[in-house]
């Protein structure tokens, strides 16, 4: 007489298989819109951190603005192994990836300023304080726009015209701290000041960017 089944190859035998058809039938749950502003959420913090850098708050903001291009990062990740494995998206995936892709690069061009300033010995000063003020609104105004994409996408093309006008006054910002730097006779400051308020220009074109998808994306599902 058969020895009846241990416990362990009895709960192999009854636990539910999931057949090959089943990926192909069953809708994939994950909200991968909901992903997106998970990532861009998580892209505000690094810019709230970075504009308090810009106001001087030192090691601790910038400490905090790399934090945040850490975990903005891996939820980038995330959004993209959700797209990997969704049947259907509430919007294009091409779309909701290059949302994706560019607001990340928003916080990796932040990031990046604040590495160049370690480097080259720069404070952030008042003119920085009022561009990162502009950036961190404009980056906010994106993020209120992935939100209002499912629901309201007119309204998220209002936000995203709210942030391309927000961070074009940065042009202006720079105009006035170069004229500035022009009459410093310190050579070397006054080279890594205009190195450093490009770096400001950098990040407003990046969010330009963000926001040029944004109403594009707007446009495709009118």
């Amino acid at each position: 007489m058969t020895d009846p089944p241990s416990d362990g190859v009895r709960a192999s035998r009854t636990k539910p298989r999931r057949h090959w058809w089943s990926r192909v039938l069953l809708p994939h749950s994950t909200d991968v819109l909901a992903l997106l502003v998970a990532q861009g959420e998580l892209t505000v913090v690094g810019f709230d951190a970075f504009k308090a850098w810009s106001r001087g708050d030192g090691a601790d903001a910038a400490a905090a603005v790399r934090a945040a291009d850490h975990q903005a990062y891996h939820a980038r990740r995330e959004l993209l192994a959700a797209l990997q494995a969704a049947l259907s998206t509430p919007l294009d995936q091409e779309d909701i990836y290059a949302l994706s892709e560019r607001i990340d690069r928003t916080l990796t061009v932040a990031r990046n300023a604040v590495r160049e300033s370690e480097v080259l010995g720069w404070t952030p000063d008042a003119h920085a304080a009022e561009m990162g003020d502009r950036l961190a609104d404009g980056v906010r105004a994106l993020v209120r726009g992935f939100g209002l994409l499912r629901k309201a996408p007119d309204q998220a093309g209002r936000q995203a015209d709210l942030a391309s006008d927000t961070v074009r006054l940065i042009e202006h910002d720079y105009r006035i701290a170069m004229a500035e730097v022009l009459k410093l006779d310190d050579l070397r400051a006054a080279f890594v000041a205009h190195a450093m308020y490009r770096r400001y220009l950098a990040v407003a074109e990046s969010i330009t960017a963000v926001a040029d998808r944004l109403w594009f994306v707007v446009l495709r599902g009118a």
